[in-house]
């Protein structure tokens, strides 16, 4: 078959994610009703247990071995239709666009009085803020080529803050498209989980990034939005030298 490479790579970007991820949702929070401001303990261990930290990483190191291999198959593998396709997902995963539209989604939100949709817009902006630092801040120090340089999967320049060509790892659009969609798939349908995956392998047939890229970015967007979503009751408070930061 003409595109069977293609096939085979999808299979890998798009059903053994979702494989993954369906083992590493957690138990919903119960319906009674939920004590505000007041955080549970527990929660980071629950989101980000041993068990979801070791499948997560297995996929990561997984998709370390297949990046020239699914890099390869995807640009030998072109179509009109995947390029209109991935041309457009690939504007989803834009910030402006993204955090543009939960912005509105928030505000809809509050004018309806619908706090189960405005508490959820906002859960994925704080996904979004407290992820980009860390995303960002990988970034800059890991320094890997993008794969149109073709300097190789392996090719890193640590600190390289001068070149965009230099922040591959990991992909913004991926991180960026998880932590928005992860709360809303998890409120509302795990159908909407198919925005982010068309984000990640938008960039990925794009030339933009490696498989780990995106699996790397997709995981701190999908852990930072299912963190936030499982607390969407509760309330962090950092507090330290007079200074205090609520979320």
């Amino acid at each position: 078959m003409k595109h069977s490479s293609i096939k085979a790579v999808l299979v890998v970007l798009l059903v053994l994610p979702l494989s993954v991820f369906s083992q590493l949702k957690t138990d919903t929070i119960s319906n009674t009703k939920p004590t505000k401001h007041k955080l549970n303990p527990g929660l980071g261990k629950e989101v980000f247990s041993a068990k979801h930290l070791i499948i997560f990483g297995g996929l990561l190191g997984s998709s370390f071995l297949l990046d020239e291999w699914t890099h390869d198959k995807i640009q030998s593998n072109q179509s009109p239709f995947l390029k209109h396709y991935t041309n457009f997902a690939n504007e989803l995963g834009e910030k402006k666009i993204m955090g543009s539209a939960t912005f509105a989604t928030w505000l809809i939100g509050k004018a309806i009085k619908n706090d189960r949709l405005s508490n959820t817009a906002l859960n994925s902006a704080k996904a979004l803020i407290i992820g980009a630092m860390l995303t960002e801040g990988i970034k800059n120090v890991s320094g890997r080529s993008r794969p149109y340089l073709n300097r190789g999967s392996m090719h890193f320049h640590a600190f390289d803050n001068e070149s965009d060509g230099a922040k591959s790892m990991p992909s913004g659009h991926s991180f960026v498209a998880w932590s928005i969609i992860t709360p809303f798939a998890e409120e509302y349908s795990k159908w909407l989980y198919a925005v982010p995956i068309s984000v990640s392998f938008a960039r990925m047939y794009r030339n933009k990034h490696w498989l780990s890229d995106v699996v790397l970015g997709g995981g701190i967007g999908y852990f930072a939005g299912l963190y936030f979503q499982k607390r969407k009751n509760q309330r962090v408070i950092f507090s330290g030298n007079g200074i205090t930061i609520k979320f």
